[in-house]
């Protein structure tokens, strides 16, 4: 079951992957994604395109901030709050899909 979520109200037990109308291609440090629904693109660089790759498979947020903690000097707290506002951010504009208990 899919919800609709903002960068609040992301249960931890949730994951979330990106969605299935996508296309997505890497160029050096940067993600392009193109919504197929609305003709949207979209760009991640750097930790965004890091976490995109992330979700090409179901995962929980912890998860994510875990990896992304693992790879980067960044404290848990600021990697959860920026983490959380990516994750709303995507899910608002269709670009991810978030399930709760999944």
């Amino acid at each position: 079951m899919s919800i609709s979520v903002t960068a609040r109200t992301i249960p931890e037990s949730a994951t979330v992957v990106a969605a299935g109308e996508l296309l997505a291609s890497e160029f050096g440090n940067e993600i392009v994604i193109l919504n197929l629904r609305d003709g949207v693109y979209y760009s991640l660089e750097d930790v965004g395109a890091r976490i995109w790759k992330l979700l090409q498979a179901p995962v929980s947020v912890p998860a994510i901030r875990e990896a992304i903690v693992a790879e980067y000097e960044v404290q848990p707290a600021r990697c959860e709050r920026d983490l959380r506002t990516l994750l709303g951010e995507l899910s608002a504009k269709g670009l991810v899909e978030v399930r709760e208990g999944a």
